[in-house]
């Protein structure tokens, strides 16, 4: 079955998509993030390390919830780009990359031609061919996207021939490797780093591109006026944690009953 892409289609609608990253190794965290109303969820791939069956199961989760799943893969690899979509993957997340050089080894893992070769085998995307291959090209041109983050000092001074690129759908922002390479480890929110950031976002959305940045205002709830002000500016795409940060949510419900005491037991209490 042929899905629909709920990021591509937000786009369309004028609306902007939300979602999370997946680092639980369990569709079931798959099914309650679809039961959560989120539009896409990312398994994160860099540092886990999820087998190709609980990949698959994670995949086929997302689809029977309606959420839509994208991949991030761990580096730049043709290899692991190829196995994402033919796992059922509607998009895939590539971190890191260095320059438009780099972007043409993700296009041709992730297009098909005449933009890039992939190849569709046995994986069964196309219903096994129950699909025809003009049906299938023409469904996966408009939904199966390519994403890379925009990340390293490489990519942001050739941002430009990034973005004038054919097969490039989504760029990404990633603040944390951009305090790194710029110099400021850790310091996502530094002001330069929002500003570079910004300086992203704006090319991308002129030159066409759909456009997503990254905030967990369940850590921060003070972030929340942060993606507000993104979502004015015209943001498409906001993903808003990761499905781990149920741990600060319940920290900080905890923490609101610091100090609290039972009244000591008198003498005959139950």
């Amino acid at each position: 079955m042929l899905h629909m892409n709920r990021v591509r289609q937000a786009y369309v609608e004028g609306r902007p998509s939300f979602g999370v990253y997946a680092r639980i190794p369990s569709p079931s965290t798959i099914t309650l993030l679809a039961a959560a109303g989120l539009d896409f969820v990312r398994i994160d791939m860099i540092e886990n390390h999820f087998s190709p069956d609980v990949l698959r199961a994670m995949i086929d989760a997302a689809h029977a919830g309606g959420i839509t799943p994208f991949v991030r893969v761990p580096r730049l690899d043709a290899d692991a780009i190829r196995a994402a979509l033919d796992l059922g993957a509607l998009g895939v997340v590539v971190p890191e990359i260095e320059s438009a050089a780099d972007l043409a080894v993700a296009v041709g893992a992730a297009k098909l031609p005449p933009l890039g070769g992939r190849r569709i085998g046995l994986s069964g995307v196309d219903g096994h061919g129950q699909v025809t291959a003009a049906e299938y090209a023409a469904w996966a041109a408009e939904h199966v996207m390519l994403a890379v983050q925009v990340e390293t000092r490489g990519a942001v001074e050739d941002l430009d021939a990034i973005l004038a690129s054919p097969g490039l759908d989504m760029v990404l922002g990633g603040r944390g490797t951009l305090s790194k390479e710029f110099g400021m480890p850790g310091q996502r929110e530094h002001p330069r780093i929002r500003e570079i950031e910004s300086t992203i976002m704006q090319k991308a959305r002129a030159a066409g591109k759909i456009t997503s940045v990254t905030y967990f205002p369940l850590r921060d709830p003070a972030q929340a006026d942060v993606i507000r002000g993104w979502l004015a500016r015209g943001m498409h795409s906001v993903c808003v944690g990761t499905d781990t940060d149920f741990v600060h949510a319940f920290r900080g419900v905890v923490r609101r009953f610091d100090g609290a005491a039972v009244p000591a037991r008198t003498e005959g209490s139950a």
